[in-house]
């Protein structure tokens, strides 16, 4: 069965955990099943969360790739988050913009209890 792509997006780590998790219910590929062991090692966070955390990265200007990196690094202080959004080189962020990107990763970073 051939498939058709209808369109593509940057997902973070957490987006695709959630996505395999619910193909593992069905029978699995052996490529899916590694993929399924490397994501596996990464906390369970609420797809949701991350998700509006992205949106909100977007809104202050951040591109796709950045802010999904931002959200697979989970970056803890400024100087992290700094060097991530370097490889944006068409914008600078300072001062409340970062404090925001900070805010924003680390309520969607939290793990759930």
């Amino acid at each position: 069965m051939r498939r058709k792509i209808v369109s593509k997006r940057y997902l973070t780590v957490y987006e695709a955990r959630a996505i395999l998790e619910e193909r593992k219910k069905e029978k699995v590929r052996e490529l899916q099943e590694r993929v399924w062991e490397y994501l596996s090692l990464f906390p369970t966070i609420e797809p949701q969360r991350v998700r509006e955390a992205y949106e909100h990265l977007r809104e202050l200007g951040l591109s796709e790739e950045i802010a999904v990196n931002l959200l697979n690094i989970c970056p803890e202080n400024e100087e992290e988050v700094k060097l991530i959004i370097s490889a944006q080189k068409d914008i600078s962020f300072e001062g409340k913009i970062i404090e925001s990107i900070i805010s924003s990763v680390r309520h969607a970073c939290a793990p759930e209890t």
